[in-house]
Order: structure tokens, then sequence, then C-alpha cells
């Protein structure tokens, strides 16, 4: 795997844990897209892995655990690639493969399961839209602003110091997201493989509705919700 040439956040991840599983089940679990990195799902990847044995790898997407100006400069293409090159990684290690993430993360996950043989996937509050007048100025203000502050000191205080992240991400990603989200729609009734979905009521980031939306839509006969 290609490294960025820019010095990564301590903590930041990729995370990598070895399984023993006997039936060599590997999750490839995906970062969301909020400024956050790896550490969001550290805690996640290590109960999985220590409790069941399986192979987890929590990748480092470009972009993010350096700096937002990377973040800014990232394409689309280029975390595509990143995703496909870590999926072919676990896939060479187990016989088995589920892919998960959370909120960016779980829209790339279901992207990856319309376009992929999966033995299952979950996500935890992928969105079908985002909440706010905010996304629908981003034409605009993206002339005016290039950056949008995050409210790290709260995100740590709320994880016991456990969150890394940004200070501000930049306004130029939630373009990006959007289009990610329009292509994770259309790839909802391809996807086959079992799938559970999970939403915080609380969160107030995203529509209400989306988790019901991928549920209905997506193709898979074997599924569940919780939120």
């Amino acid at each position: 795997m290609e490294k960025s040439r820019l010095k990564i956040m301590p903590g930041a991840g990729p995370f990598y844990y070895d399984g023993n599983n006997k039936k060599k089940t590997g999750i490839l679990m995906i970062p969301g897209g909020g400024g956050g990195t790896c550490a969001d799902l550290k805690p996640l990847a290590e109960d999985l892995n220590r409790d069941n044995g399986y192979v987890v790898h929590v990748p480092l997407l470009p972009g993010f655990g350096t700096t937002p100006e990377d973040l800014r400069n990232t394409t689309i293409s280029a975390w595509k690639e990143a995703l496909y090159k870590e999926l072919d990684l676990i896939k060479q290690k187990c016989e088995r493969v589920i892919v998960g993430g959370h909120s960016l993360g779980g829209v790339f996950t279901l992207i990856l399961a319309g376009n992929n043989d999966l033995d299952g996937i979950f996500t935890i509050s992928a969105p079908t839209g985002l909440n706010g007048i905010a996304p629908k100025l981003v034409p605009i203000v993206k002339f005016f602003m290039k950056y949008h502050a995050v409210s790290s000191k709260e995100l740590k205080k709320e994880t016991n110091g456990k969150w890394v992240g940004y200070d501000k991400i930049p306004i130029n990603v939630v373009a990006k997201y959007k289009n990610l989200i329009n292509e994770m729609k259309v790839l909802l009734p391809k996807i086959r493989c079992p799938a559970i979905f999970f939403q915080g009521r609380l969160d107030s980031v995203i529509k209400k509705s989306s988790m019901d939306e991928i549920f209905n839509k997506i193709g898979s006969k074997k599924k569940k919700k919780s939120g």
C-alpha cells in the first residue's frame, strides 16, 4: 500500500489486526468523512478482533489524517482506488469478506457491495442526504469560503480524548459526498449480500429517513436495521 508523503497525525491510523478464526473471516471497516480518522472505528475494530478473532482492516483514506489542504485536493477516484486496493488485500488473506463503514464510509460500503461479490455488509449512519441549508449553499459559498470549522475540542471531550481529526474541513467535500451518495442510490438494487444497518436517533447531520430508504431499496433478501 502506498503511503502519503505528508505526515500522518498521531493516532489517526491505519489499523490492521490479524485474526485467528477458523473460517478466516475478514472485515474491511471504512471511516466516515467528517474530518475524523480511523480512530473513530478503532474501538469497534479491536472488539471484533479480540472477541471473534476476525481479521480487521481499518484503512486511512487519502486526504484524511494529514492536513485539511490535502483533503481539499483529494479526488473521488483516489478514494476509490485506495479502497479497491484494500479490498484486494483482505481478499488475499480471507475466505469470507465483510465490509462496513460509518457515514461516508457506509456510502463507500454500499458502492463496493454494488460492484463486488461480498459475504456481508453493515453501515452506521450512512446518509441518503444531508440536513440543513448549508449543503444547498455550497455552490455559492465555495467562492467565498474554502473551509468549515469542526468542533474538534467537543469531539475530543465526548470521546475522552480518543477523537483524532481536523479542526476544519474543506467546503468542496460536500459536492464530492453528494456525487457518491447519488452513485450509491443507483447501486442499491444490485446489492444481494446479507446486510445490517444502524443509525443513531440523535444524528442531526444526515436525513432521518436515510436508513429506511436504504433498507427499502437494497436488493438483499437478508437484511436488518436498528435505530
